[in-house]
């Protein structure tokens, strides 16, 4: 409210602005912060089409850091509820479905070419080396380099 008054006397936006502002302001603290927070956003499944735009979003930024609030967003939920529903309609929570399309992209960059493994894991969203090994181990049952091996064998 501080802000909004210096920002009003020092002519920078109009009382009507101001007031416009300060409205929309409040309402967000109180649906999001509120104590009937929850109450506003029952449980509603995901439709297909909701999740097609998360599956969709979290290919186009699969190198990125992906956060539940951010896929909770493209389908208009508070990141609780959406957690809550996404582990209903899918069997994973949404962690573990982005972790999984990481290995996945992941597979797919160690099947076509001989990128790096550090560049592979970059692009797959790994933070490091180290990270990328452990987990694409441990949903693969072994570690990019065998798979890499394994992979060229096949195909010679």
């Amino acid at each position: 409210m501080d802000t909004l008054g210096a920002l009003h006397n020092a002519d920078l936006i109009d009382a009507a602005c101001a007031n416009a502002f300060a409205d929309v302001i409040s309402v967000h603290i109180a649906l999001r912060y509120g104590h009937c927070a929850d109450a506003a956003e029952p449980d509603k499944p995901l439709t297909r089409q909701m999740l097609i735009r998360i599956q969709v979003f979290v290919q186009e930024h699969i190198a990125e850091t992906i956060l539940v609030e951010q896929l909770a967003v493209l389908v208009h939920m508070s990141a609780s509820n959406f957690a809550r529903v996404f582990k209903t309609a899918t069997g994973n929570s949404p962690h573990l479905y982005v972790t999984l399309e990481r290995v996945k992209f992941a597979r797919t960059m160690l099947c076509e070419g001989t990128i790096p493994l550090v560049e592979v894991g970059a692009c797959a969203g790994f933070q490091t080396q180290q990270h990328f090994t452990a987990v694409f181990h441990r949903h693969t049952g072994v570690t990019p380099r065998a798979f890499r091996l394994a992979h060229r064998n096949v195909g010679s």
